[in-house]
């Protein structure tokens, strides 16, 4: 059976996104003076690790004409694009500014560590400062800004990943009027008039996602000796 040709660009970027997974990376690779070329490619790296495990695993779904759960998975790899152009947001502003201020830092502070934990929370200490995550429709909507109809793709997923019309009643039920019955069991297969926009949609976040990633690459070496500059300054004003 020939493979369907969203799944097979999907396995496409795929294979180019796992070369971007490392394993190990020294604390000072990138920057002996500066802390915040590590926390832009700690972000990187992690990442590089989530959405290639979330893709991978959409992909078997997919292949396994398990669509509906695919969804949840097609939906967290819209979100790891979004975030990620946050990130290279962060990184080109810092470039075309040619400076590095203290909100950057907090900025990627909150990107690394942020969470939406309550203060009450038994395993929260009293004293430990948090970072509040930003809602990710902030994210969405700056990714719809660079890539329009991201926002539509994001919403019409979202209907099927709650449990609302489309992601319950639409998804595992039929309704036959004539006569006079309903069957039940999964309705978005491969043969669905909505299949080939749910796998187009897991193409378009990994490929929002690489161009991203090569955007950050891009500036990177800008970054770190804008960084390394900010240090010596430091430095130097104590003195």
């Amino acid at each position: 059976m020939e493979e369907h040709p969203y799944i097979n660009a999907s396995k496409k970027l795929l294979a180019e996104l796992s070369r971007h997974c490392v394993k190990t990376m020294p604390n000072k690779e990138y920057s002996n003076m500066s802390k915040l070329p590590w926390k832009v490619m700690t972000f990187v790296n992690s990442m590089n690790w989530r959405m290639k495990e979330s893709a991978e695993a959409a992909v078997l779904l997919l292949e396994s004409d398990l669509t509906h759960p695919s969804l949840m998975l097609i939906r967290s790899c819209m979100e790891n694009a979004a975030i990620t152009i946050k990130l290279a947001d962060i990184v080109r502003t810092v470039v075309e500014r040619k400076q590095v201020l203290a909100s950057d830092d907090e900025e990627l502070m909150r990107l690394l560590f942020a969470n939406n934990y309550s203060s009450d929370d038994p395993y929260v200490e009293p004293d430990d400062k948090r970072f509040k995550a930003e809602r990710i429709g902030i994210h969405i909507t700056r990714a719809d800004e660079l890539y329009k109809g991201f926002r539509s793709y994001y919403k019409n997923l979202c209907e099927f990943v709650h449990p609302n019309s489309d992601g319950v009643g639409q998804s595992y039920s039929i309704l036959n009027i004539e006569e006079d019955y309903t069957s039940f069991g999964p309705v978005l297969n491969s043969a669905h008039d909505l299949y080939d926009a749910f796998t187009i949609t897991l193409v378009l976040a990994l490929q929002i996602y690489m161009d991203q990633i090569e955007l950050i690459d891009n500036d990177l070496e800008d970054f770190i000796h804008l960084c390394d500059i900010n240090i010596v300054k430091k430095m130097l004003d104590k003195h």
